[in-house]
């Protein structure tokens, strides 16, 4: 049985969702799968259907954010400089780590030093995100003195991995010559409006919305938010510390995040790969939340402009309550637009399955 090591950044829950869609595409037989990751069990396994081990594991901490929309640029310098301080020491203690692991091939979604340990034991490895830390980093932190060491450094260790898969639609990485462009990377839900309105126990004119910033904590304007006739409001549970007719927690749905977006009327999210493409593959109109800093902004609106319906807001319209109107037009629109190919989970799969297979010269 061959030995497929999957590490998944914890930085919010959009390289879960892309790792998850291609595991889901492997055979479900001949591979031990076991997963280094801080992003919580219960979301993990409720994403990926094969079994796994699970080893609670930090490799990377992407960027240190004062919320899910805002880079604390100074705080993720501090993280990055102590943490390539002693950066070969890390590298020594991942690959004696990797060494008792005895994986046949390693999976990276996007952390770096395990790649770099995957090199020195000469073990395959996939690295595979539609961003990478070098480039976040040096966007973020580039200005700061000292940045450019840590950013070469970086650079170098996803140089390490065999191929650095870009699923479309992926930010531009001219700095890597080992990249290869996939489709776009997003699993379809399985619509069921009729058994949320049961399971919710609301009329058949009912529009649900539901609400997903992602896995990093924010402030939801609950004081401001606006009531809408018919519209019931679907949240992550920790959210609703107060109660409303038309708020709902997603728990009280008894679906999986992906049923459950397939199966609303519209999505409030925020720039980020993971809702973006599945809201594009599942046809659900969008409300998105810009962040115009973030280096994948462009890329991922151009693409959702493209091929979904989406209407673009800032946080200061969300925080005054001022979206009524997005939401109206976003419910009454008719979707004419073809999906577009969304096979980046199988052709990501088949490149594992040969990697493991030794199917590639490495």
């Amino acid at each position: 049985m061959k030995h497929l090591l999957i590490d998944i950044s914890a930085h919010g829950f959009g390289h879960l969702a892309q790792t998850a869609a291609i595991l889901n595409a492997l055979p479900s037989s001949n591979i031990k799968i076991t997963i280094r990751s801080l992003a919580p069990e219960k979301v993990l396994r409720d994403r990926i259907r094969h079994n796994f081990e699970l080893i609670p594991y930090q490799q990377d901490n992407g960027m240190i954010m004062h919320d899910a929309l805002n880079v604390d640029a100074e705080s993720s310098f501090q993280w990055y400089q102590h943490f390539h301080e002693n950066y070969s020491q890390k590298v020594n203690q991942a690959t004696q780590e990797l060494r008792l692991l005895k994986p046949d091939l390693v999976f990276s979604d996007i952390p770096y030093l395990s790649l770099e340990a995957a090199h020195a034991l000469n073990i395959p490895s996939i690295a595979l995100c539609s961003l990478n830390w070098a480039d976040i980093f040096q966007a973020y932190c580039g200005h700061f003195t000292s940045a450019q060491p840590i950013h070469t450094q970086i650079l170098q260790a996803y140089q390490k991995a065999n191929i650095f898969l870009q699923p479309t639609p992926s930010m531009p990485m001219p700095t890597l010559s080992n990249t290869q462009t996939i489709d776009v990377l997003a699993a379809r839900g399985t619509q069921q409006k009729h058994l949320l309105q049961q399971r919710l126990n609301l009329p058949p004119q009912a529009k649900c919305v539901l609400v997903s910033l992602g896995g990093i904590e924010i402030n939801y304007p609950l004081n401001t938010w606006p009531q809408i006739e018919n519209v019931y409001w679907i949240f992550p549970d920790q959210v609703l510390l107060a109660q409303r007719a038309d708020w709902i927690p997603q728990s009280q749905a008894q679906m999986n995040y992906l049923d459950l977006l397939a199966s609303c009327d519209v999505v409030i999210t925020k720039t980020g790969y993971g809702t973006q493409t599945e809201a594009v593959i599942n046809q659900i109109p969008t409300l998105c939340i810009e962040r115009q800093e973030w280096p994948e902004q462009p890329y991922l609106q151009a693409w959702q402009e493209q091929h979904g319906e989406v209407i673009y807001t800032e946080w200061d319209t969300i925080l005054q309550g001022n979206f009524t109107n997005h939401i109206n037009a976003l419910l009454n629109t008719i979707w004419t637009k073809p999906c577009p190919n969304y096979q980046g989970a199988n052709q990501a799969a088949a490149y594992i399955e040969k990697y493991l297979n030794s199917e590639f010269n490495l």
